[in-house]
């Protein structure tokens, strides 16, 4: 009984991605912590002047620059993963790729998380 050929596997283009994807959600949650404590500073301020002039919109700005980052850090860790799937390698290493450049307007990880969604995007399509 011969045994089955083993398909052969992006690994860097899958670890460089999931590491860059990691990256992308540590800096999205910054953005959460970032909210936190901009509401506190808000409240302090507004409890000072004792008036409502200080207003939310940072806020809300912080949040769904979060929002999005998630989104962003899940799509790039679901492509990485797509990219470690045989046969799989080309539609993960392009929505690693499009997903890192998108990140660049919340961070891009860090800026390296930018960097090393293009490195394991051009891996993954590469098969490497």
């Amino acid at each position: 009984m011969e045994r089955p050929i083993e398909e052969k596997r992006a690994i860097a283009g899958f670890v460089v991605s999931l590491i860059a994807g990691v990256l992308i959600l540590v800096n999205s949650l910054v953005f959460f912590f970032a909210k936190a404590f901009v509401e506190v500073m808000i409240d302090m301020m507004n409890t000072i002047h004792g008036s409502g002039m200080w207003g939310r919109d940072i806020s809300t700005v912080l949040t769904t620059l979060g929002i999005v980052g998630l989104i962003f850090a899940a799509l790039v860790i679901l492509g990485s993963f797509l990219i470690y799937i045989p046969g799989r390698e080309m539609i993960g290493g392009i929505m690693v790729l499009l997903f890192s450049i998108l990140s660049i307007f919340i961070g891009g990880g860090f800026f390296v998380g930018f960097i090393l969604g293009i490195i394991g995007g051009a891996l993954g399509i590469a098969k490497k």
